[in-house]
């Protein structure tokens, strides 16, 4: 085995008991989860009650753009984070310091092109997103605030993903929580205090990130030692190819499906802001919750890759099942109350970002379709971490095409358009869609997954008979 200095703090979950590693990783995710909620939805709670519907809508289109971004990194973040925890899972620690700093000079390069391509699109992207006119202004210098601040967000993702990657998930919520901190701090001085309107918000959000990136960093450097990292000035340009590809064939496909349920969810947006500014902030709230939801249960989703792709590697097939079926009854359980909580307070949950009457009228005919998302959101962190965690990229860039491009678009254009459900139907058909990754997870695991443990744990057996 490639062994570490025994004074490592890096997580082994190949041995010990199951729940406990999925619980304790996952809270720290969970409340990280729920800091960046707070940090993207503090923004269009104060613009909104500064500013009304307009304000909201500004926030959600401009938002919408940054998000595009996010969820792009989001995908490179998820790959470093499973690619570390097979090298754990395998032994391979030493392979470790050269595949981060390799990454983190890829990632510098990635977000610098990112500026200089999304900068001068914004105009573009927003007109395609059919924004309101009365929203427009606003929803422009949201996007270009984010955008030309996109480097420390990257930088927190990746790492964010360094740190859990080495089972260390305790860190990026302090950081998280700090940011959070600072920037329900900034809109008010700058939204509320000096009434910068969106722009303000947009600059307290990335200020506060740059923060957490700055402090994150100077931990990672501290922690070094315990961590087993030996990483160099020179290793920042000097990439290794052979790791470099290798995070690049995960982590396309992983960005791919992320960016690619953001456009999903862009189209729809165009769509449906074609029926005016009301029905526009209502589609913010809308996806600013189905966004918390989803960070939320995904908290269990990346507890469970990280337990799934370490034992994969180490070929422990009970271990996986075990940790799938986990993974599962916390999921489920985490839906259940969230379903009573929005049948019980639906009007106060939504009003919490608005108070325009005619934005909370669309609730009540929108719940149906909520509490259904909301059973799918149950199911899917099992075949979500299945999928993240056998590190497989041809099933990841098959989930990328088959949910975001063909299915969350197609249905939403059936339901919304064919059928003439008009707004309604493009948020159902989205909802219908999420049934598609996890009919892949699930053919995924009993046609591959199982075969290959299967296959390992054969080969294992007969090399220790000899």
């Amino acid at each position: 085995m490639d062994g570490v200095k025994k004074s490592t703090e890096i997580k082994n979950f190949t041995e010990g008991n199951l729940t406990s590693h999925l619980v304790r990783f996952a809270i720290p995710v969970l409340l990280s989860h729920l800091m960046m909620v707070l940090l993207n939805t503090v923004d269009m709670i104060v613009v909104g009650q500064r500013l009304g519907e307009i304000g909201t809508s500004s926030v959600s289109i401009g938002g919408s753009v940054a998000m595009f971004l996010n969820a792009f990194i989001g995908g490179f973040s998820s790959a470093m984070q499973v690619i570390i925890a097979m090298k754990i899972g395998a032994g391979k620690h030493r392979q470790i310091s050269k595949f981060v700093s390799t990454v983190c000079g890829f990632v510098f390069i990635t977000a610098i092109a990112s500026i200089l391509i999304m900068l001068p699109c914004t105009d573009l992207m927003l007109k395609l997103l059919n924004t309101p006119s009365e929203s427009y202004e606003g929803a422009r210098w949201y996007a270009l605030i984010c955008i030309g601040g996109i480097i420390p967000i990257y930088f927190y993702h990746i790492i964010s993903a360094i740190f859990r990657g080495l089972g260390d998930s305790k860190h990026p919520f302090i950081f998280i929580f700090i940011a959070c901190g600072l920037n329900i701090l900034l809109d008010f001085i700058f939204v509320l205090g000096f009434d910068m309107g969106v722009g303000g918000a947009a600059i307290a959000t990335v200020i506060a990130q740059l923060v957490s990136v700055v402090l994150s960093v100077i931990v990672l450097v501290r922690k070094r030692e315990a961590f087993g990292l030996t990483v160099q000035i020179k290793d920042f340009y000097r990439w290794d190819k052979k790791e470099l590809l290798r995070f690049i064939k995960l982590a396309i496909p992983m960005a791919i499906n992320n960016s690619a349920i953001q456009i999903a969810g862009m189209v729809i947006n165009s769509m449906t802001n074609d029926f005016g500014v009301t029905v526009s902030a209502f589609a913010g709230i809308r996806a600013n919750i189905a966004t918390t939801v989803d960070l939320i249960l995904g908290s269990v989703a990346a507890a469970g890759a990280m337990v799934i792709g370490q034992n994969i590697a180490a070929g422990k097939l009970k271990r996986v099942n075990g940790a799938l079926i986990r993974v599962g009854a916390i999921s489920l359980t985490a839906s259940a109350l969230l379903i009573v909580l929005f049948l019980v307070f639906p009007g106060w949950i939504f009003g919490i970002f608005t108070k325009e009457k005619s934005v909370l009228e669309l609730v009540y005919p929108y719940l149906p379709i909520l509490i259904f998302s909301l059973v799918n959101a149950g199911i899917r962190p099992v075949t979500r971490a299945l999928i993240e965690g056998s590190g497989n990229k041809k099933i990841n860039l098959i989930v990328a095409l088959l949910d975001a491009i063909v299915a969350r678009i197609g249905l939403a254009v059936i339901f919304g358009i064919l059928l003439k459900w008009g707004y309604m139907g493009y948020w159902f058909g989205t909802t219908l869609a999420e049934l598609v990754p996890i009919l892949i997870g699930v053919i995924f695991y009993f046609v591959s997954v199982r075969k290959k443990l299967r296959k390992v744990n054969y080969e294992r057996n007969s090399e220790y008979g000899k």
